[in-house]
């Protein structure tokens, strides 16, 4: 039976020291708590901050697991297509190989070949013994005491060697984390710093195409212009030459009937003035005069009543051609819409058909790795149809 003893008491000196330590290494504890603290709560502030980015990243990590998962399982198929293909071909290889040959080089081969086996099976069967060997050894070490206790204190001794390198993995990983700790502050702030100056620069690309833009629009916009106000120029110098024809037509016609007025008149007053000197002298003729100078005033009246028509005419006409100019205005107002809307129209075709040309390129590549995919298939199914024949051809 173990006998009790009771510890002995620190000296006062040593208790002091030992108390100053725990609270030495208790501050020291707090202090890391608290680094640790402000460190999560600036990685969670610069994560909130760039919360977006961060679902991005992860969205494209996830694609490039899942990218590398595909290739994986796809370099694995690969090979074991491959490991298929090199032992149907090696295989097929032995098949022609015993078939070209004759009796001793067939004879030397099934030697060979069996030597082989049988190596093989003697290195499986050493195998064997060799597991059977150290499962006794281990019965054996379980069922004798003192073996048993020397493991034990063996397996207590690796316990204790394993601790002992725990608690250095743990030293040297928590200074590891520091490291990184520090690193991944300096990445944070380079990335910020990096990611800054991308959105100032994004920011002075897009101003700047703005600006060119807008260059490019007011030019066309001043041309538009310039254009509009040549051709409204054009059509008030057309309408200034139309009024000008006009009043010139109207002079004339004026002028034209004021002198056959004037002729009129004169030789109204002509006649009137014979006619009252014939009066004198013949009185039996009052009658015919009376004739002459209704017939007179008829012709008159006759031709006032044309000019008045004549006059009417030229109005109509001047009408007919100011309604004409008006459809032309609206003729040109029309087609500046209609190439307007033929420019857009061109705009969204050229779009339709890069888009076109886009899709086609990309129907195109398509298409190539379906006609690759099936070229290779239909070689796989001609290579498949070609063994089994020489399969079935070397058994007949």
């Amino acid at each position: 039976m173990a006998k009790y003893s009771r510890p002995m008491r620190m000296p006062s000196n040593e208790d002091r020291i030992y108390k100053m330590r725990m609270y030495e290494n208790k501050i020291a504890d707090n202090i890391q708590a608290v680094k640790s603290y402000n460190q999560l709560m600036r990685a969670a502030e610069f994560g909130e901050q760039h919360i977006k980015k961060r679902e991005e990243r992860e969205i494209e990590s996830r694609e490039e697991a899942i990218r590398q998962c595909r290739e994986q399982n796809l370099e694995i198929r690969r090979a074991k297509l491959s490991a298929l293909l090199e032992g149907e071909d090696q295989l097929l290889n032995d098949e022609l190989k015993t078939n070209s040959m004759t009796l001793a080089e067939r004879r030397a081969w099934l030697e060979a070949r069996s030597r082989a086996l049988k190596q093989k099976q003697n290195t499986e069967a050493c195998q064997r013994d060799r597991y059977a060997q150290e499962m006794m050894d281990k019965a054996w070490r379980d069922n004798a005491d003192d073996v048993r206790v020397q493991d034990s204190k063996l397996a207590v001794l690796r316990a204790v060697e394993g601790r002992k390198r725990q608690l250095e993995e743990a030293v040297a990983r928590k200074i590891i984390e520091e490291e990184e700790n520090r690193k991944l502050e300096g990445i944070m702030e380079r990335e910020l710093k990096i990611k800054e100056q991308a959105l100032w620069a994004e920011v002075a690309t897009k101003a700047a195409k703005r600006v060119e833009a807008t260059d490019v629009l007011n030019e066309q916009m001043e041309l538009l212009s310039k254009l509009r106000s040549e051709e409204q120029a054009a059509v008030k110098a057309e309408m200034a030459a139309m009024n000008m024809r006009w009043q010139q037509e109207e002079e004339a016609l004026k002028r034209t009937q004021a002198e056959r007025k004037c002729y009129l008149d004169a030789r109204n007053k002509s006649i009137q003035a014979t006619n009252q000197g014939l009066r004198c002298t013949r009185n039996g003729e009052n009658d015919a005069d009376k004739r002459f100078e209704a017939e007179c005033a008829a012709l008159t009246a006759a031709r006032e009543a044309q000019e008045i028509l004549q006059e009417k005419e030229l109005k109509d006409a001047q009408k007919r051609e100011a309604k004409q100019y008006a459809n032309h205005l609206k003729a040109v107002a029309a087609r500046l819409s209609a190439d307007d809307s033929f420019r857009n129209a061109q705009f969204k075709a050229e779009e339709d058909a890069e888009s076109a040309k886009r899709e086609a390129g990309w129907k195109r590549e398509e298409d190539q790795r379906q006609r690759l995919w099936n070229r290779v298939h239909e070689e796989r199914q001609n290579q498949l149809r070609e063994k089994d024949k020489t399969r079935f051809t070397g058994f007949a």
